[in-house]
C-alpha cells in the first residue's frame, strides 16, 4: 500500500494544484454541486455558507457509515457496495455520527479551531480552494480557513468539521480525482478500498495523515490536537457500527417502547418474535433468597 508520507503529499499537491489552477474538471467526475446543499438538513440556517459547510460534514459522515453498513443509497453505490437492504442513510446513521462528535465528545474551541486551521492549511498546500471543496455554489475563491473563520466567527466550531476535514484530506491524497464529482464530499466519492486506505492512514501505528497535520499546528497544541484526532479516528468505525446497528433511533422515551421495529433487527434476525418482558425465573433473588451473607 502506498503510504501517505510527506513525499506522497507533495506529489499529490503538484498534481492536484495543476488541475485546480487550470480550472479543469478531473477525469471521470460529475458536477460537484450535485444535491449538496439540499442535504444540509430539514431546516436551513439562512446562511448559504453555513448550510454548505454543515452539509459537507454530514455528507462525509454518510460516506463513512456505508463502510460499515451498505444499503441501496447513492453513497453505497459510489463506493461500489450497493445492497437492496435498508442501510444507514435510511436510519440516520450520518446524523448520529455528526451528533456524536458535536455534542458528546467534548473539545473546546481553543483546540478545535487551531485543528481546523491546520487542516485547512494542509488542504491549501494541495492547492484546494473553498469552492468546489466545500460545495459552495456562489463563485468564491477564498481559502478554506477564511470561509470557516467567517462562518464560525460567532459560533462554536462543531467537532465533526475537523474530523470531516481530516477524512477529506486523506481522500484527496488517496485519489485526487475525488475533488469533484457526485455527492457532497471527496471522501464520499471514494471506492471502499480507497476509504480503507484513508482510515489506515489515521489509525495505523504511525498515523501518517496526523503527522502531516502536525507540521501545520502551533508547537504547544501539536500533541493535544493531533492526539485527539488519533482518538477520534480510532472510534470512527466502532461508533458508526454502534449508531447504525443499535435501536436508539427507535426508542420512545415516553412510552419506553422500541417502535417501529428497527431495521438492524431485521438485518441481523434479532428478536424475530418481537420483544419479551423477561423470564419469570429471573424475577427476584435466586431460590427466593432475600439476602446474601457478607462471608458468602
Amino acid at each position: 500500500m502506498e503510504q501517505f508520507n510527506r513525499r506522497a503529499f507533495l506529489a499529490r499537491a503538484s498534481m492536484l494544484g495543476t488541475f485546480v489552477a487550470a480550472g479543469v474538471a478531473l477525469p471521470g467526475t460529475l458536477d460537484h454541486t450535485s444535491g449538496l446543499v439540499s442535504r444540509a438538513g430539514a431546516q436551513g440556517t439562512g446562511s448559504a455558507a453555513l448550510d454548505a459547510v454543515e452539509a459537507f460534514s454530514l455528507d462525509t459522515m454518510r460516506g463513512l457509515c456505508v463502510m460499515v453498513m451498505p444499503g441501496p443509497d447513492d453513497w453505497s453505490r459510489q463506493q461500489g457496495t450497493l445492497r437492496p437492504d435498508p442501510g444507514p442513510i435510511e436510519i440516520g446513521g450520518g446524523e448520529f455520527m455528526k451528533d456524536l462528535f458535536d455534542n458528546y465528545l467534548a473539545m473546546g474551541d481553543q483546540l478545535s479551531r487551531p485543528l481546523a486551521l491546520g487542516l485547512s492549511e494542509a488542504l491549501s498546500d494541495l492547492g484546494v480552494q473553498a469552492q468546489p471543496f466545500l460545495g459552495l455554489t456562489q463563485p468564491d475563491g477564498r481559502r478554506i480557513d477564511q470561509v470557516l473563520g467567517y462562518v464560525y466567527s460567532d459560533r462554536v466550531l462543531p467537532l465533526s468539521l475537523p474530523v470531516a476535514l481530516l477524512l477529506n484530506l486523506g481522500a484527496l491524497l488517496a485519489n485526487p480525482g475525488s475533488l469533484v464529482g457526485p455527492l457532497g464530499s471527496p471522501f464520499s466519492r471514494l471506492s471502499l478500498a480507497d476509504k480503507c486506505r484513508v482510515l489506515a492512514g489515521i489509525e495505523g501505528p504511525v498515523p501518517e495523515l496526523v503527522s502531516i497535520l502536525d507540521a501545520a499546528l502551533p508547537v504547544p497544541l501539536r500533541a493535544s490536537a493531533s492526539g485527539f484526532l488519533r482518538f477520534a479516528g480510532g472510534i470512527l468505525l466502532e461508533g458508526t457500527a454502534f449508531g447504525t446497528y443499535s435501536e436508539m433511533n427507535n426508542y420512545n422515551p415516553v412510552t419506553k417502547q422500541v417502535e417501529p421495529r428497527p431495521v438492524p433487527w431485521d438485518l441481523t434476525g434479532y428478536r424475530p418474535g418481537g420483544l419479551v418482558d423477561g423470564h419469570p425465573e429471573l424475577l427476584g433473588y435466586y431460590q427466593d433468597r432475600t439476602e446474601v451473607p457478607a462471608d458468602a
